[in-house]
């Protein structure tokens, strides 16, 4: 096939539209890269800064797929082993160069348990699933409160080769049997230029429409998962692709129009970045400013119209970081979060600048020393191109070997198995795990659960809870199915962590036990109409249910959120109408900082992981206790298993209380059995 029989790129008058390199393009990445290191580097003015990922994507669609039309166009055919052998060439030396430094160096500043971490994270991010693994573990890419991976910024790179699996090949469907177009001529060869045109265009309108509406419709419902899905950000990376498509198109523009669109989409950039912050949900419709806006700097640049933004976006200092940009977004974030743990503290401006400084030059030292000579050897790879495929498999067991081999060990003894001293007495085990933690004693080497399993200690109950979008539950029986008497508690996840302490107490008393609880959900949704959200329609659900197993127990843990004291209030005088016994529990005081990472600190103690408790919980304690009151109803205050003297240990009688902020282990939930025994009041 003649390059005539599918040219996308046909020559504007001044300025090839083929054209091998886009200064103002490259500039574009610079301002991309630009805005994710100032929003990663903390610059509160540039808190939208992460939109600079979104103007990555419109990039990479629009180079990528004029790279594919161009090829489809000289050799009548879209050459997959080419392509990929090209990404191979571009992608993974560097990629595997950062995960490798980030693994060992990892290891020798993390604790162990966040380094084990990292190794995991890097295996996900070799294979290019970081954003299913992200997103799968729910990680906030906003939160401010919880560790972040050195390796997270991995899940956009993800994105992206996720969408060059499928792409090229549905490219090279759309446009096969191409070849035999080359020998048609004249009105027909146009004719078949423009039918061939529309199919792509019509793919990726379809395609596009259909990840918009992903985006949008999953950035309202499971906003951390539509963050990192490639199904709602591939709308980007088809907006670049439909840009490269219709370039012909496109470049009959009059001159002014483009430029005014060229420093229209500069300024829309700029005006994301700036306006968007944490608490704007993205990616949904806000997400079109930026793509917009990058959509519009391209299409403007067509032609270099002689007032457009390329005169900007084309100096050369901006064109130098645009080069390096890629080995930048892999450097930059590894560098800042290790060096913070390294430091042991927050960045302050001048060490966040010097990081980043620091970040700029091992880009420097990547572009030339690892990019280049992989992309640009003629010796190793012009000759027998193909041989670039073989970097995949190299790449993968660089990053498995390292992985396996660098496995840090646990400092502590992985017993697991404490010997408690105060069982069925845990106000004389605090008190003492205060005196120890005052005199600073050691973390005890046999504490329960281990340091590595505290987060996974605690669990939920799957089927059993509303979790995710359910407005109902499965009724499950976690004490004694031929019990006489049922118990029930009832709440959300503040509630759940207490289903080991009575699953104990129900199956030595010979009751039935049934949760009816949905996590994620307070209980300011308990009387909303069932069609305000997922939650309401939960507790509609719910309600009924318990008056249909007519409990003769209802248990409720309060959990401590704005608005929970009159939704608590409505809840307990609702229950008691019924004529069942209720008893109310507090809500649990909470810890300062994690355990598992307050407790690897460097030369922690059981002092460093005491915390003062908080007035808020105090104030809720009272609260609580005069609902119940009020009410008429039973109350248990939890306090006193967990504080003494408004001091609260995370280790008690060797066991790890908390498993995060606010939600205690079920080690610690099966101890407190007997202390909790005597208010149930079962036998």
């Amino acid at each position: 096939m003649t390059t005539d029989a599918l040219d996308v790129h046909r020559s504007a008058p001044k300025v090839s539209a083929r054209q091998a390199f886009r200064p103002d393009v490259q500039g574009l990445r610079a301002v991309a890269v630009g805005l994710v290191v100032l929003n990663h580097a903390g610059i509160k003015a540039a808190a939208g800064g992460y939109v600079g990922v979104d103007v990555f994507f419109v990039i990479s669609g629009f180079l990528i797929t004029g790279l594919l039309l161009a090829d489809a166009a000289g050799n009548g055919r879209v050459s997959l082993a080419t392509f990929y052998t090209r990404r191979a060439l571009r992608i993974l030396p560097a990629a595997t160069v950062v995960i490798v430094t980030t693994m060992l160096v990892s290891v020798q500043v993390l604790d162990f348990l966040r380094a084990r971490q990292v190794l995991t994270d890097s295996v996900w991010a070799t294979f290019f699933a970081a954003n299913v693994h992200f997103g799968l573990e729910g990680t906030d890419y906003f939160a401010s409160d919880q560790w972040i991976s050195p390796l997270q910024h991995f899940w956009s790179l993800a994105v992206e080769e996720q969408f060059y699996v499928v792409w090229p090949a549905l490219l090279a469907l759309v446009l096969f049997g191409v070849r035999g177009l080359g020998r048609r001529r004249g009105e027909k060869s146009r004719q078949h230029r423009t039918l061939l045109k529309g199919r792509v265009v019509l793919v990726l309108v379809a395609v596009g429409v259909a990840s918009l509406y992903v985006s949008v419709s999953q950035t309202a419902s499971a906003p951390t998962l539509a963050y990192f899905s490639t199904f709602a950000r591939a709308w980007e990376l088809v907006a670049g692709a439909l840009l490269a498509t219709l370039l012909p198109t496109l470049q009959r523009l009059p001159g002014s129009l483009r430029a005014a669109l060229s420093w229209a989409g500069v300024v829309g950039i700029i005006v994301a970045a700036l306006t968007f912050d944490a608490t704007t949900p993205f990616p949904g419709n806000a997400a079109l400013l930026p793509v917009l806006s990058a959509c519009a700097v391209i299409v403007g640049g067509v032609g270099a119209p002689r007032l457009g933004a390329w005169n900007l976006l084309g100096v050369r200092p901006l064109r130098f970081l645009g080069d390096i940009s890629y080995s930048l977004y892999l450097w930059h974030w590894p560098v800042l979060i290790l060096g913070a743990a390294y430091l042991g503290h927050a960045l302050g401006f001048w060490q966040t600048v010097g990081l980043v400084a620091v970040a700029v030059l091992l880009s420097v030292a990547s572009y030339y020393g690892v990019e280049n000579p992989f992309r640009r050897s003629k010796r190793i790879w012009r000759s027998r191109p193909h041989r670039g495929m073989v970097l995949y498999p190299i790449g993968v067991v660089s990053v498995l070997v390292v992985a396996m081999l660098a496995q840090p060990a646990s400092p502590f003894a992985a017993t697991g198995s404490a010997s408690h001293r105060f069982a069925g007495n845990a106000p004389a085990a605090v008190q003492t795990a205060v005196f120890e933690a005052q005199r600073a004693a050691p973390i005890p080497a046999d504490m329960s659960p281990t340091i590595d399993k505290v987060k996974a200690d605690l669990k939920g109950i799957g089927d059993c809870s509303g979790g995710g979008k359910k407005t109902s539950s499965k009724i499950c029986q976690f004490g004694d199915p031929k019990g006489r008497k049922k118990m029930v508690i009832f709440g959300d996840s503040h509630s759940t962590m207490w289903i080991p302490t009575l699953t104990a107490n129900a199956k030595t008393s010979h009751w039935q036990f049934m949760p009816i609880v949905k996590e994620a959900c307070g209980f300011n949704d308990f009387a909303a109409p069932p069609a305000r959200s997922q939650c309401a329609a939960w507790y509609q659900w719910a309600r009924n249910t318990i008056k249909t197993l007519h409990p003769d127990l209802i248990v409720v843990s309060v959990y401590v959120h704005p608005g929970w004291e009159p939704a608590v209030r409505q809840i307990v005088n609702e229950l008691k109408g019924s004529g069942t016994r209720t008893l109310l529990m507090s809500d649990v005081p909470g810890v300062g900082i994690a355990p598992a990472a307050c407790l690897l600190m460097k030369d922690a103690t059981q002092k460093t992981c005491l915390w003062t408790q908080r007035a808020l919980y105090l104030k809720a304690d009272s609260t609580t206790q005069s609902i119940a009151q009020q009410a008429k109803i039973e109350f248990v205050n939890v306090s006193p298993w967990f504080c003494f003297k408004l001091f609260c240990p995370t280790i008690i009688d060797s066991t790890v209380a908390y498993a995060d902020l606010g939600h205690i282990t079920g080690t610690y939930a099966r101890y407190l059995a007997p202390d909790l025994a005597p208010f149930l009041k079962l036998t």
